[in-house]
């Protein structure tokens, strides 16, 4: 876990599937462009669990995210079946 992890931001979608302990997990990572927003309702159906990951120093993006969380809890299928989780990175390290 000591390991640092170079990443670029998700540009349209990947899917990925793990299975731990028997459990089949289906992952979508999908990008936040604005252009991108408006499919994310296609993905709500049988989804269990949202992860946003959110740069915590851009303050912008922040509150944009706020914006589209409400959008995605209002929306009919998300009500039903969706917990979500925030986890909040750091892109750059000052010293």
């Amino acid at each position: 876990m000591n390991e640092v992890v170079h990443t670029s931001p998700t540009i349209g979608s990947n899917v990925e599937e793990i299975v731990v302990n028997n459990t089949r997990f289906l992952m979508w990572d999908i990008g936040g462009q604005e252009s991108l927003r408006s499919s994310w309702n296609t993905y709500y159906t049988n989804t269990e669990f949202v992860i946003i990951v959110v740069d915590s120093t851009d303050r912008e993006r922040i509150s944009v995210t706020k914006e589209e969380l409400y959008k995605m809890l209002a929306h009919e299928v998300s009500r039903c079946n969706v917990f979500t989780f925030f986890i909040f990175i750091v892109d750059k390290i000052w010293l």
